[in-house]
């Protein structure tokens, strides 16, 4: 900052030597700027670290182009087809590399799969990918280091070794011809990130990801529901009278004794789908908020499609067994089974849901409580009817799910 305020006040040396000592000042030949006064002020800590423009739309961008010019369009985007479903991990059909104007969200979802990726690919040249490997993995780990909600000197040492792994083997893009050089500056930002964090607090105090998914909210969302004429009195309008459902809400769960803050109820109010939380049940009936299924079945299936696509042997027997032992609770097994020969079953096929929604206890989320949404499918082979897609033959997909049913106290496999 010295070295920038000595350069300003060359103005009067002349054109070219104020220009030379701003060049080599690092500055534009601004004259008198509003800031060079301000005592006590380091202009340039004004600008923050950013998650989302530096490092997911910047050097995530920048590496993820590399690999697609090392191992070609077609490789990568046949091993993106290839991966799994996976929980929380979004599966790119089509691959990545066709992928245009791509959001943050869409880079985050592709740093979950880009190691998983390259990983057993050789590289052109004989080359070793041990290299490769390394710069990938430590810029991951920055990127997740840097998103982490507490600091201390040890993550923040972690996130130190993690940059300079990569700076040390990143000459691996060089050699392969797909760098000449790294003078990109959302690159020479990530030095910075220690410091800003030590003087500003975690990231997520000046991270962007959240304003920018606000702008939904509140701009995009807003202007839909308007006529597109005189947008921004009736935005103005739609806005209030949200707010205004929204201190209600607060109010009303304050008299309920179930007081909610203004943040939560902020994302409650505006979005589309409730949380599991605010869905009503029926009186006198016991219900498990965690857990949502469709309101109508996927399917109506026989028992013998039962058994040849969903795999469920047994499960005409075991309705049976059901049914007598929920009639008549007190049977033992040898009752029980009898009891079975005098159930008759009215009907020939039932209701099958294709996909059950399940809200856990966040295991990374121990201060606010949140919810991690879990998915399981049983869903058979089967053609499309509809849509775009219509003739396509999609394979089945058949989760594995522990079900904690509290007959073992714990939690996890021991419970």
């Amino acid at each position: 900052m010295k070295k920038v305020l000595a350069a300003l006040k060359t103005l009067d040396d002349g054109h070219s030597g104020y220009q030379k000592n701003c060049k080599a000042a690092g500055i534009k030949p601004v004259i008198h700027p509003f800031w060079e006064k301000l005592k006590g002020t380091n202009i340039f800590e004004s600008i923050t670290s950013d998650i989302l423009h530096q490092l997911y739309q910047g050097v995530i961008k920048h590496v993820v182009n590399w690999i697609k010019s090392i191992f070609g369009a077609s490789e990568i985007d046949a091993r993106c087809r290839r991966l799994p479903p996976n929980h929380n991990l979004h599966h790119f059909s089509k691959g990545i590399t066709s992928l245009s104007r791509i959001t943050g969200q869409e880079h985050s979802d592709i740093c979950r799969i880009l190691l998983g990726l390259i990983i057993g690919m050789k590289l052109p040249g004989n080359h070793s990918p041990v290299r490769l490997l390394r710069v990938v993995c430590s810029i991951l780990d920055f990127l997740y280091l840097a998103q982490l909600p507490t600091h201390t000197t040890e993550t923040l040492g972690h996130l130190k070794t993690a940059l300079g792994r990569f700076h040390e083997n990143k000459s691996i893009f060089i050699d392969l011809g797909v760098r000449t050089n790294f003078n990109l500056p959302k690159l020479h930002s990530l030095q910075h990130y220690v410091s800003c964090i030590e003087l500003f607090g975690t990231t997520d105090n000046y991270n962007t990801e959240n304003t920018e998914r606000w702008h939904i909210d509140f701009a995009k969302d807003a202007y839909h529901a308007t006529n597109h004429k005189d947008e921004y009195t009736q935005m103005t309008l739609w806005l209030q009278r949200k707010e205004k459902v929204l201190l209600h809400q607060v109010h009303i769960n304050h008299q309920l004794n179930t007081p909610l803050t203004m943040a939560s109820t902020a994302a409650t109010t505006l979005q589309k789908n409730p949380t599991p939380s605010s869905s009503p049940s029926a009186p006198g009936a016991e219900q498990n908020n965690n857990i949502r299924i469709a309101k109508t079945p996927s399917a109506n299936a026989p028992f013998n499609e039962l058994v040849s696509d969903y795999g469920a042997v047994d499960f005409q027997q075991a309705l049976t067994v059901f049914i007598a032992a929920y009639n008549e609770p007190s049977l033992n097994r040898q009752q029980l089974q009898n009891a079975t020969y005098r159930v008759f079953l009215p009907f020939q096929k039932v209701s099958v849901f294709h996909k059950v929604k399940i809200w856990n206890d966040d295991p990374l989320d121990h201060v606010d409580g949140k919810k991690a949404l879990d998915v399981i499918h049983s869903c058979p082979a089967r053609t499309t009817k509809k849509g775009a897609k219509k003739g396509t033959k999609l394979p089945a997909r058949f989760d594995t799910a522990l079900i904690n049913t509290d007959v073992i106290p714990g939690s996890g496999v021991t419970g």
